[in-house]
C-alpha cells in the first residue's frame, strides 16, 4: 500500500544538528517530488535545552507542519520521552504514533504503547567515519530513509551539497548515512506503506531569504541591518549572496543607523531595506516619522516574536501590528503588508518596494519568526523584475517644488545633484519648496495644506488596493478572519469543519492597514464571525472594529509557539456551537 504523507520529527538539545538534520530530510523529500513545510523549535541558549525541527511531506500541498508524528529521531532520553508521552501534547502536536529511531547509547527509559521502537547503534557506527559526535545524526537520516525505502541516491545527492561536494567530509557523511540505511532495512524493514514520490522536484526556501530574493529581484540595492531573531535570516542571506545579487549588505552598530542608513540611500536614489524584530524596531520608530516628513522611501521588514521586551526570543506572535501601525509620532501615510505564505513573502517584498517609492512613504513587510524561520516548497518564482519606481523630476524643471501640492498627494522626487532641482529637505515642517514654515512664525495654512496633500497618498493607494483574499467563502455561514503566516493553519481547520459539515471560510488579510472596506461586505450575512490570532489581545480586530466597524469573537494563542491544524478545527467548531 502507498501513503501520501509522512511527519517526521527531529529532536534533541541545542547544539547537538538538530536544525541542519532537519533541513536536510526536508531537502530530501523536495527532490523527490515532495510538498513540504517544516518547523523550527529552539530556545535561546547556544547548547542544552529541547529543541526539535518537524518535516511535514506529501504527494500532494501541505499548508502547515500538520499534527500526529509518524517518525521520530530521538537523540536524547529527553525526546525519546517527551515526544512519545501522550500526557504532553508538546506544541499542539499530538503523541508519536509511528517509528521512534534512537541511540542504543541512551538506555533505560519509559516506553508508551502506539510506538514502535527502533534501537540503532548511531554512535557506534558513526564513530567508523569521525570523532565528531554529529555525525549520529547523518546516520539517523539514513535510517529515516531506509524505513521509507526512498531512493538513497538522492539523499546522498543533499548530503554532498550540504557538505561543499565530493570532498572527504562530504563521503564520510554519505558513507555514515549508507551504514545507517541499511541497517534499518536490514533489522526493521520498509515501512508497511511506501511514500509516494514523483521526478518534480521543488525549491525549498524559507520566509526570510524568499523576502531577499523577491526584493533582489524587484532593484534592491542596498540592506542595512542589525542582527535580530527572527530578522537575521533576511540579512544571512543577502550577505551570503551580495556579492553574485550586486547587493551591498551593511551590518550596523545598531538599528538606529541601520534606518538612517537606508533612508539616506533612498534618498540618494538607491532601492534599499532596513528590518528588525520588534525590540530593534523600537528604536528605529523616531526615524519612520522623518522619513515621512520628508517623504523619502523606506521598506522596513519586521519580523515578529513574542514580547514585551526581550520577551521570547526565539518564539513566534503576531503581537506587533499595534506598534508598527502606531510607529513614530503624528499622522502620515504608511502601509502594512503581511504575507500569508513564504511563495507571497517573495512578491510583496518587491511589491512593497515599488509601493515605498511610488508614493514616497514608509511601508512595513511584516512577517512573524515562523513565517521567517521555517521552509516551504515553492513550484516557480516569477523572476522579470516588475518595477516601478515613481515619478522623478527632471533638469528641465522651472520653479522645481519637492513638495507640491498635487491632487493625489504625490510630489516629483529629484535626485541630490540634479541641475536646477535644489531645494530643501527638513525634518520639520515646510512648505512645497521645502522650507521650514515653524521657525519665526508657524503658518496654520500651509501646515493643513501639506498635511492634507501628504494623507491623500492615503486616498490614492487605497483605489488600487486589490480585493481581500478568501478561502471556500462562496457559500460560508461562517466567516474565519486571520492574517499573515495563519493562512495554512486556518484554511485546514475549514477544511476539517467543512468534513464535518461546518460551512467555514477564510477572509485572508494580507494588507491589514489601510483597512480594504472589503471586508465588511465579506462578513455580511455570516452567522459569525471568528477572529484567529497569535497575539493576546486581538490586535487586527482592534483595528478592523475601529476602521470599519466589523468585530467578532476571539480565538488566539500567545504560548510562543504556532497554531495546530486539529487543535485549532476543534477551537472553532466550539464556538460555532456556542449559542
Amino acid at each position: 500500500m502507498d501513503r501520501n504523507e509522512v511527519i517526521v520529527r527531529v529532536g534533541g538539545a541545542a547544539g547537538e544538528g538538530v536544525q541542519s538534520a532537519g533541513l536536510i530530510i526536508a531537502k530530501v523529500f523536495s527532490r523527490n517530488g515532495l510538498h513540504a513545510v517544516t518547523y523550527n523549535y529552539y530556545q535561546s541558549i547556544i547548547r542544552g535545552g529541547q529543541s526539535w525541527y518537524q518535516i511535514r511531506a506529501s504527494k500532494n500541498p501541505v499548508k502547515s507542519q500538520g499534527d500526529d508524528l509518524d517518525i521520530l529521531i530521538a537523540l536524547n532520553r529527553d525526546t525519546l520521552e517527551r515526544h512519545t508521552n501522550p500526557n504532553i501534547n508538546e506544541g499542539g502536536a499530538s503523541s508519536l504514533k509511528g517509528v521512534a529511531i534512537y541511540d542504543s547509547s541512551i538506555g533505560n527509559f519509559n516506553k508508551y504503547e502506539g510506538v514502535k521502537y527502533c534501537e540503532i547503534p548511531l554512535s557506534q557506527i558513526a564513530q567508523k567515519y569521525s570523532k565528531n559526535t554529529l555525525l549520529k545524526n547523518t546516520v539517523a537520516i539514513g535510517a529515516v530513509f531506509g524505513h521509507l525505502a526512498m531512493d538513497f541516491e538522492i539523499l546522498a545527492g543533499v548530503i554532498r551539497d550540504q557538505f561543499g561536494g565530493k570532498g572527504q567530509i562530504a563521503e564520510l557523511n554519505v558513507d555514515a548515512a549508507r551504514d545507517g540505511y541499511n541497517y534499518f532495512a536490514e533489522k526493521y524493514g520498509k515501512a508497511d506503506k511506501v511514500l509516494n514520490t514523483s521526478k518534480t522536484s521543488y525549491y525549498l526556501i524559507s520566509g526570510g531569504e524568499s523576502a531577499g530574493l523577491g526584493a533582489v529581484r524587484n532593484g534592491l540595492k542596498a540592506y542595512f541591518g542589525y542582527p535580530m531573531t527572527p530578522a537575521s535570516s533576511i540579512i544571512h542571506y543577502l550577505a551570503s549572496h551580495s556579492k553574485k545579487f550586486d547587493v551591498f549588505v551593511k551590518i550596523t552598530e545598531d538599528e538606529i543607523s541601520a534606518i538612517n542608513m537606508a533612508i539616506g540611500a533612498n534618498y540618494a536614489g538607491i532601492r534599499a531595506m532596513t528590518g528588525s524584530s520588534g525590540g530593534g524596531f523600537a528604536l528605529m520608530t523616531e526615524a519612520v516619522g522623518m522619513a515621512a516628513e520628508m517623504e523619502i522611501p523606506i521598506v522596513i521588514y519586521e519580523a515578529q516574536r513574542a514580547g514585551p521586551s526581550t520577551g521570547l526570543p526565539t518564539k513566534t506572535e503576531q503581537g506587533d501590528l499595534l506598534q508598527v501601525i502606531g510607529a513614530s509620532q503624528g499622522d502620515f501615510p504608511k502601509a502594512v503588508f503581511t504575507p500569508r505564505n513564504v511563495k507571497e513573502t517573495y512578491y510583496m517584498a518587491g511589491e512593497a518596494l515599488n509601493i515605498a517609492e511610488k508614493y514616497q512613504m514608509p511601508v512595513f513587510l511584516m512577517v512573524d519568526l515562523y513565517l521567517a524561520e521555517h521552509y516551504e516548497t515553492v513550484d516557480d518564482f516569477e523572476l522579470d523584475p516588475d518595477i516601478e519606481r515613481g515619478e522623478f523630476a527632471n533638469s528641465d524643471e522651472k520653479d522645481y517644488k519637492r513638495y507640491e501640492f498635487t491632487v493625489n498627494g504625490i510630489s516629483k522626487r529629484a535626485l541630490p545633484g540634479t541641475k536646477n532641482l535644489m531645494h530643501n529637505e527638513d525634518s520639520d515642517e515646510h512648505d512645497e519648496k521645502g522650507d521650514v514654515v515653524s521657525d519665526a512664525v508657524t503658518d496654520p495654512e500651509i501646515r493643513n495644506r501639506i498635511m492634507e496633500k501628504r494623507m491623500r497618498k492615503m486616498e490614492t493607494y487605497m483605489k488600487e488596493l486589490t480585493p481581500t483574499p478568501t478561502y471556500r467563502m462562496d457559500d460560508a455561514e461562517y466567516a474565519v478572519i486571520q492574517w499573515g503566516s495563519t493562512q495554512g493553519v486556518v484554511e485546514e481547520a475549514v477544511d476539517a469543519l467543512r468534513n464535518k459539515g461546518i460551512k467555514a471560510g477564510a477572509i485572508e488579510i494580507n494588507k491589514p492597514f489601510p483597512v480594504n472596506p472589503d471586508i465588511k461586505n465579506l462578513v455580511k450575512g455570516k452567522k459569525k464571525v471568528i477572529f484567529v490570532e497569535n497575539n493576546y489581545t486581538g490586535q487586527l480586530r482592534r483595528i478592523i472594529s475601529s476602521e470599519i466597524q466589523v468585530t467578532g469573537t476571539l480565538v488566539r494563542k500567545y504560548d510562543g509557539e504556532c497554531f495546530y491544524p486539529g487543535a485549532l478545527a476543534s477551537e472553532l467548531e466550539k464556538v460555532i456551537k456556542e449559542r
